[in-house]
């Protein structure tokens, strides 16, 4: 299920070194934000970690976490809920086909690693692990559904893309119609209150980059080192796909890391 966010996203949504930004980025000052997570992903956190030499903190570093972070909220509280920034950098053709359910919540803890980040003729690509099995989705009837299966794998693209009147950027807001909030949207009802709270970057961290970012799955090598690294921490999984638990109990949600 979360590999559907993440890849539907797909949805849910890096070799060696952490490499500099390219020549041409624009470097800017991330701008304080007000910024405040909706109440359908408040009750869940991000643990993430990565493949030695790629820096969780640094500026890639903390581009990927941002955007896999929103992708996962776009799909629960809708693309004008997502981190400042995002919904202008994320590619239109993309955002176009979030389906947002405002009915649903998140609950537990997603461990995600950040497994390889590789250089392109524009940017850079980074491949993202991701490990549901203390993560759940609440269903409308309060029951909660956690997928229990080994890593699941998606890249998130960065690219700088040089505009022109033969390829011109699309407008978001002519997509707007099918991926704006249009809310208010009521809580949940009945949603309970984690000892732990999702956790939010304060700044803006897409506006000015000049970053074009999309979602995409190999299924290929790296889908099969997701899954290798997903059953080195939680050994119990099942051999080939996954199951499906159903509880009226959510699981533990832990401490986000490394946090905002």
């Amino acid at each position: 299920m979360i590999r559907s966010a993440a890849a539907a996203l797909s949805i849910l949504i890096l070799a060696a070194c952490s490499h500099n930004a390219p020549e041409d980025s624009t470097i800017t000052t991330p701008k304080p934000s007000e910024y405040q997570p909706p109440t359908q992903v408040r009750n869940a956190t991000y643990e993430w970690s990565a493949e030695n030499g790629i820096d969780l903190l640094d500026e890639r570093g903390r581009l990927i976490r941002a955007a896999h972070e929103s992708a996962i909220i776009a799909h629960y509280g809708g693309m004008d809920a997502t981190y400042p920034g995002f919904a202008e950098a994320l590619d239109p053709k993309y955002a176009s086909q979030i389906n947002t359910r405002w009915d649903r919540s998140l609950a537990g803890t997603m461990r995600s690693h950040i497994l390889q980040i590789t250089e392109t003729d524009t940017g850079f690509k980074a491949t993202v692990c991701s490990q549901p099995s203390h993560f759940a989705i609440r269903e409308a009837d309060g029951t909660y559904r956690i997928t229990h299966g080994s890593g699941r794998e998606e890249y998130i693209q960065f690219d700088h893309i040089i505009y022109t009147p033969d390829n011109p950027r699309l407008d978001p807001e002519d997509f707007w119609p099918t991926v704006h909030n249009t809310g208010p949207f009521p809580e949940p009802p009945g949603l309970p209150v984690s000892e732990h709270q999702w956790s939010a970057p304060t700044e803006d961290l897409f506006t000015g980059t000049g970053w074009t970012v999309t979602f995409g799955a190999d299924l290929g090598e790296t889908m099969h080192r997701c899954q290798d690294w997903g059953r080195s921490i939680e050994p119990d999984v099942p051999a080939e796909g996954s199951e499906t638990i159903r509880s009226p109990i959510p699981p533990k949600t832990l401490p986000a890391y490394p946090g905002w």
